[in-house]
């Protein structure tokens, strides 16, 4: 089963600088510094099949299995020893009780008469083993270091591993990113990549073997990403066997769904897999707590930028809503929708029109002289590009109805006044220029927007308006008359 977040917009004015460095990073390891492992390990093994070490310890491998009561893994693995013997070094690497107990001495002991020419040829392969940087620098559960508690994130098995955990590292990582900041985006990382190797380490079940990749990392990140929109709905992705489809849930909801999943794997549907879900639990785990307590110190809050987000994310949905209902003319479904649509986004100039337009399409809908008001009062913005003539349109509804005209300030009764002069709904603007000669009894604005309206009046042809218009400006203001004004 997969459940992703479906990704949000980056902002690119703030661009995500600790999970694109770590994208980059990452592949760098993988394409320049684990590039030549595979002819490493060639070399390695070639030297291995070629040398007496098959004869000497796969035999014993196979006894010491029978030995700790797993004959079926033994007989299974005899025939392999002439033919493939590279499939039961494989095997024999990998169990590391074993492997212990021979790198020990305590399997072909000392006193054997072909020791030393055993312990020889195992270190001169050791030697070449050791070149190989993903062995190298893995997690070994059961002999960690300093060094690959942390270097294991950096590794992956194979482009697929890389790619998958790129992506989903770049699709909540810029969110979580932007909520915690760039230093606590990082220490979040490195700490969810501790928290991950965890399991393995500390508990008998864990995963045997190496350790590698950034998955269990990257499972803190998406599960702070789950934890900082906490029950925000935010839209999934799932895949289930062969349904697959988008949801929108409440993002706290999917952890425990993703906590199951990786314990449904590892002990029901995946057992002995190759994959260590286990550390996927722990990093979901680590993160979560880490990041809830994040929030419990902020008083349960969560940060403005994913708030931001969250509100992004929730006008997309509604823009896509309303063009689905617009697209086959259900326009009474559409209009909810916009009126949601405004309230979430003010300043959209674009969700304002079409809330206007669209509740002037449904008879009785209530909401004509609402989105009026709402439209009015935003053209008096200086960053408004409302079309005048739909302004024009807004107040004539206004009247209407018995909804008041909003109150605006004089400075946004002259920016849509000389608007709707630009356009020629001179009607409009004489109703409007009543309203603001009677709060400005200077004549800062009403003066040039007079001297404007008489001067496009007569360029349009109305003269007796023009003259009209310019008495008004002679008898209020005549202090600010010039000549060019006759």
């Amino acid at each position: 089963m997969l459940i992703l977040p479906l990704p949000n917009r980056p902002n690119w004015s703030r661009p995500p600088i600790v999970t694109l460095v770590l994208i980059v990073l990452c592949t760098i390891v993988f394409v320049f510094l684990q590039g030549s492992d595979h002819e490493r390990e060639e070399a390695a093994v070639s030297r291995y099949t070629h040398s007496d070490l098959p004869a000497l310890e796969l035999p014993a491998y196979i006894n010491d299995l029978t030995w700790r009561g797993k004959p079926e893994l033994a007989k299974q693995l005899t025939p392999a020893i002439r033919q493939t013997p590279a499939i039961v070094l494989a095997q024999m690497e990998a169990d590391s009780d074993f492997m212990e107990r021979l790198e020990g001495g305590r399997i072909i002991t000392p006193d054997n008469p072909v020791y030393q020419r055993w312990r020889d040829q195992r270190d001169a392969y050791e030697k070449l083993r050791s070149q190989i940087f993903t062995l190298r620098y893995s997690l070994r559960p059961d002999h960690p270091t300093a060094m690959t508690l942390f270097s294991h994130m950096f590794l992956h098995a194979n482009m697929t591993h890389l790619v998958g955990n790129m992506v989903v590292l770049f699709i909540v990582g810029f969110t979580v990113e932007a909520g915690l900041g760039s230093v606590g985006f990082l220490l979040l990382f490195l700490a969810s990549g501790l928290g991950a190797s965890a399991p393995d380490i500390f508990l008998p079940m864990g995963h045997h073997g190496y350790t590698l990749g950034a998955s269990g990392a990257i499972a803190g990140v998406t599960a702070a990403y789950v934890v900082l929109f906490g029950m925000r709905r935010i839209r999934f992705f799932y895949w289930f066997l062969i349904f697959f489809n988008t949801v929108r849930w409440p993002a706290i909801v999917v952890l425990p769904i993703w906590l199951a999943n990786e314990l449904m794997q590892q002990f029901v549907l995946d057992r002995g897999g190759s994959v260590a879900y286990l550390a996927h639990f722990g990093g979901f785990v680590t993160g979560a707590v880490l990041v809830s307590l994040y929030r419990l110190l902020r008083g349960g809050r969560t940060t403005a930028n994913v708030e931001r987000l969250d509100t992004e994310a929730q006008i997309v949905e509604l823009r896509e809503q309303a063009a689905q209902h617009m697209a086959v003319a259900r326009f009474d479904r559409a209009l909810p929708i916009y009126r949601r649509l405004v309230k979430l986004a003010p300043h959209d100039d674009i969700a304002l029109c079409e809330f206007f337009r669209v509740a002037m399409l449904v008879p009785n809908c209530g909401l004509v002289g609402q989105a009026a008001r709402r439209l009015i009062r935003r053209s008096g913005k200086g960053d408004c590009w409302i079309d005048a003539r739909l302004i024009a349109i807004a107040f004539k509804e206004i009247k209407n109805t018995d909804v008041k005209t909003p109150a605006l300030s004089l400075r946004g009764l002259d920016r849509i006044a000389w608007r709707l002069i630009d356009a020629g709904e001179f009607e409009t603007v004489e109703s409007l220029l009543l309203r603001i000669v009677a709060r400005d009894p200077e004549g800062r604005v009403s003066a040039p927007l007079l001297k404007r309206l008489a001067r496009s009046l007569r360029q349009a042809g109305y003269r007796e308006r023009a003259e009209r218009a310019h008495n008004v400006l002679v008898k209020r203001y005549p202090h600010l008359v010039t000549p060019n004004d006759a």
